[in-house]
């Protein structure tokens, strides 16, 4: 109510001030702009604003560019010569061949696993 009541003395200082009538239509439509803009947050109100979408778009593209950069230095890769992650693994263990992860040779007079039972 106080708060009503505040909002009508300074609408009617302002117009009084500029020398406007006090029309009701006016100050219904002042009101409800002013209740409005009040109800909104700080930060909705700045991401509403062009200046806030520009500044989005700057953060955006910097990090792209950050990321970018840190990507292209490849410090993960010393030789540069894995192409795969199978590669790099097998590189970093010392194996030469995928071909020797293969599993054993039965031995004579043993059956071989036929790897059904997992």
């Amino acid at each position: 109510m106080k708060r009503s009541e505040d909002l009508d003395r300074t609408l009617s200082r302002m117009l009084s001030a500029v020398g406007a009538e006090a029309e009701p239509a006016l100050l219904t439509r002042a009101r409800a702009r002013i209740e409005a803009r009040a109800r909104h947050p700080f930060l909705l109100r700045w991401a509403m604003q062009p200046v806030a979408l520009g500044a989005s778009v700057a953060l955006f593209v910097a990090s792209f560019g950050l990321s970018f950069a840190l990507l292209s230095t490849e410090p993960w890769s010393a030789t540069g010569e894995s192409a795969t992650l199978i590669e790099s693994l097998l590189e970093e263990r010392g194996i030469e061949d995928a071909n020797t992860l293969a599993a054993p040779e039965a031995e004579p007079g043993s059956e071989a696993d036929s790897g059904g039972a997992r």
